[in-house]
């Protein structure tokens, strides 16, 4: 049996005087994997906006493998928990079955602040995926450790994300609405190489997305990217009275 059919059935029972309780944990593979080498979801075709992106799953995790100075480092594991911010939940979903992130760079690191990413390898990646969403309701604090979206202002929001370094809640007035949290692969967040030291805003993001890796790998041969992502839901816990 393929492991994508697999059916993993993990049964407890609690028994009372009076009452049984069945838990029963579902994992239906949980693979959900966008290849880094497989061709893109949507092809030649544009981003499906102005129709809104399909609902994600209400949570579900995502995997960067990330390269550090030639080297693979653990990967930086997110949690999606999409009633903190719906729009921004189906958004980077629909991103990540687009294998949108693969090879991006970590293209602003801005030490006791913020990571950021999101400027696609491929400019014509980045162009296809340019319509922006609209804002969603600060329901979720920008605590350490907390995924946003970076904006240019109100309704802008399009691919690029930043990873909360720190307690970063001055942010939750100006509309940056967490989805997400980064549950394991600290180190390597911590460790992604700085391109710009010194430079708060990191690299020449308007070169970057006109002209890709190609422009970025030689100006920064040692910038950290996301080798590959890859996403999968969340397993179910089913309660049966």
């Amino acid at each position: 049996m393929g492991h994508s059919k697999l059916l993993l059935l993990v049964v407890f029972y609690l028994a009372s005087l009076n009452d049984h309780l069945l838990f029963v944990l579902s994992d239906q593979s949980t693979s959900d994997t966008a290849h880094c080498l497989s061709s893109s979801k949507y092809g030649k075709y544009p981003n499906p906006a102005p129709e809104p992106d399909p609902p994600s799953p209400d949570v579900f995790s995502v995997k960067f493998d990330v390269q550090i100075d030639g080297e693979a480092a653990e990967p930086i594991i997110l949690k999606v928990i999409r009633e903190w911010a719906p729009l921004g939940a189906d958004r980077f979903y629909a991103l990540m079955k687009d294998s949108y992130y693969n090879n991006a760079a970590f293209f602003r690191v801005v030490p006791n602040f913020v990571l950021q990413c999101g400027i696609a390898a491929s400019p014509k990646e980045s162009s296809k995926w340019d319509t922006p969403i609209l804002d969603d309701p600060v329901v979720k604090s920008n605590t350490n450790w907390t995924v946003s979206y970076a904006t240019a202002g109100p309704d802008t929001r399009t691919t690029q994300i930043f990873i909360n370094y720190v307690n970063n809640s001055r942010l939750d007035s100006s509309g940056f609405a967490p989805f997400a949290m980064v549950t394991s692969g600290f180190k390597t967040a911590l460790n992604v190489v700085n391109p710009t030291p010194g430079d708060r805003n990191g690299v020449n993001q308007g070169m970057y997305y006109k002209k890709g890796n190609k422009w970025i790998l030689k100006k920064y041969p040692n910038i950290s990217t996301i080798t590959c992502s890859s996403l999968k839901k969340e397993k179910k816990l089913r309660i049966i009275l």
